[in-house]
């Protein structure tokens, strides 16, 4: 990320790097959020709504997320950056920068999340599973658009599928009690039959 750390601001006399503001300021939210949550798996509703109150403080500070800092690859339709995870792969926060028309199949993800808009938009169609295979069927809630200053919680077995609408391109921050590496256990779900698939782990973060 070179062009953040070559351009800083002002700080009792010396010069703190844009990389060195983030990285500050993304610590400071994991401890805020470490205390919230203390080592649960899934977060109650009260827990849910302060996080995304400080993850949206996060996201909306705009100098932190400039766009040369996060790009996406020519041959990719997204990227993932990583800036946080604990030693045991706990409290994982990543910025994902997106190009319109990127989409994830409905998926679960085996651990809480918390999703926050920088900028761009992104529709998050949230679903629910009923019954068990082989007559599992997945059943549509709701859409809701994840655009700048949006922030939504979801638990361990919450299922979402996503699409980037443009017309610009995305960038979100990404919170999860578990890092993407952890999450062996991910499902993606057809949407006609309600079977479920594993979910590849997610390779190639930054």
């Amino acid at each position: 990320m070179k062009a953040a750390a070559e351009q800083g601001v002002e700080q009792g006399g010396a010069t703190v790097s844009a990389a060195d503001q983030r990285a500050a300021a993304v610590g400071r939210t994991i401890e805020q959020v470490r205390a919230l949550v203390s080592g649960s798996r899934d977060i109650g509703i009260a827990t849910a709504q302060s996080i995304c109150e400080l993850m949206g403080q996060l996201a909306a500070n705009a100098p932190l997320w400039r766009s040369d800092d996060f790009p996406v690859p020519e041959d990719k339709l997204w990227q993932a950056y990583q800036l946080h995870e604990d030693p045991d792969g706990s409290y994982a926060m990543y910025a994902v920068a997106m190009k319109p028309g990127h989409q994830q199949p409905p998926h679960n993800h085996t651990t809480w999340a918390v999703i926050a808009g920088v900028r761009g938009r992104e529709r998050n169609a949230l679903h629910v599973r009923e019954g068990e295979e082989p007559r599992a069927r997945i059943r549509h809630l709701m859409d809701i658009t994840v655009d700048h200053g949006k922030v939504i919680a979801m638990g361990a077995e919450d299922i979402h599928s996503i699409e980037v609408l443009g017309p610009g391109e995305a960038l979100h921050l990404h919170l999860y009690g578990k890092g993407f590496a952890h999450l062996s256990d991910r499902r993606i779900f057809d949407l006609e039959s309600g079977a479920g698939r594993p979910f590849p782990i997610i390779q190639g973060i930054k």
